[in-house]
């Protein structure tokens, strides 16, 4: 088997194990995007859903690897194997969306709310102290960036007239494209765009409405806040193990290094160590940093059903009365924003505007030969 086709195994394998495990770590009184009090956690309608969805997640995951490996025995199914991981993907996430209407169902039927007193609850202490992001996590990245810069400044003179085509930290050396300034600092321009980005994010995410229990006000800020803080680093992180793969990736295609196999697993060592951090950051942390340490209470209180806000299993969010734009989402380590709120789309219209230009290469700037 291709290097390739060991890719596309470890894909599969890889996204079968992140849908069938991501239930495990959403917040028990979350499950499957569905607000429950935590009296209803172990009601049989979430223990039947959780079973079926596992279930349906294993089988999809088998087929999907079954597909793949028989592809590369050259039964002529490639273009079939080529779909296997996104249809993985729409399939799990069809099972979970049936587990969320199921234990929605459930929900209504058995008024699970009934005689509960619902609140909601705030930290005014992240706007007076907020979490601040550690800006110094960020230096290597920025670090790696100049190097690989100063590199290509030096480099771009003595180029080939056509240079190998990257794809992401892959490169070709079959595949070759006229040699212009553009393309000859695509993956620079990777890296800046990654910093800004996760810049922007950092200043962002603190300014975020903060995912609190109402049952437990004081416990769930703290771990909150404790979370964010990991959170950022993480970015920090990431960034800079992006910077480095990007880094290999450069001296590719300029030809300092050659385009070979060992190279590309070099230039995925980063980012499969980022990975590896942010897997394991789930895992202890959960959605949200439920599982983090803090001292436990009971204010006889349970959070406000706020179901009818979110929608596609707790994926989207709109509320035109809630005047936050980025709120967490009800699974993953992640934050969405608020479509109901009219920056939301403005940043929308942003990024598509971005991506737009970027596609019809507007910025694209002409070979050296003229």
């Amino acid at each position: 088997m291709t290097s390739s086709v060991y890719l596309d195994l470890a894909v599969v394998a890889l996204l079968a194990a992140a849908f069938w495990s991501a239930p495990a770590l959403a917040r028990p009184t979350l499950p499957f995007g569905v607000r429950v009090p935590a009296a209803h956690v172990a009601e049989p309608a979430i223990i039947r859903a959780h079973r079926r969805y596992a279930r349906g997640v294993l089988v999809a995951g088998t087929l999907a690897f079954v597909l793949v490996a028989f592809a590369s025995a050259g039964l002529r199914w490639e273009r079939a194997a080529a779909f296997a991981a996104p249809a993985l993907a729409a399939v799990c996430c069809g099972l979970g969306y049936q587990a969320h209407r199921t234990i929605a169902a459930a929900k209504r039927s058995g008024d699970w709310y009934s005689g509960t007193r619902q609140a909601v609850v705030t930290d005014t202490s992240l706007r007076t102290d907020p979490v601040r992001p550690q800006w110094s996590f960020l230096a290597p990245a920025v670090v790696l960036f100049g190097i690989t810069a100063a590199i290509g400044a030096w480099r771009y003179g003595a180029l080939p007239d056509t240079l190998p085509t990257p794809n992401g930290v892959i490169v070709d050396s079959a595949r070759r494209s006229a040699t212009t300034f553009g393309r000859a600092f695509a993956t620079v321009t990777a890296q800046l765009l990654i910093i800004v980005l996760v810049g922007l994010l950092a200043i962002a995410l603190p300014r975020a409405r903060p995912e609190l229990d109402a049952a437990q006000p004081s416990a769930s800020a703290a771990r909150y806040r404790a979370y964010l803080a990991s959170v950022l680093r993480l970015l920090f992180g990431t960034a800079g193990c992006a910077a480095a793969s990007l880094l290999v990736a450069s001296l590719e295609v300029w030809e300092i290094v050659p385009a070979t196999t060992g190279a590309t697993v070099v230039s995925y060592l980063p980012l499969a160590a980022a990975s590896v951090a942010w897997v394991a950051f789930a895992f202890r942390a959960g959605d949200a940093g439920h599982r983090l340490p803090a001292e436990e209470e009971d204010s006889r209180r349970v959070q406000r059903d706020d179901d009818r806000y979110w929608h596609l299993a707790g994926m989207v969010y709109v509320n035109r009365g809630d005047p936050a734009v980025l709120v967490h989402r009800r699974s993953g380590v992640s934050w969405t924003l608020n479509l109901g709120h009219p920056v939301s789309w403005a940043i929308l219209g942003a990024l598509a505007a971005v991506a737009a230009l970027a596609g019809f290469g507007v910025v694209e700037l002409p070979s050296r030969g003229g």
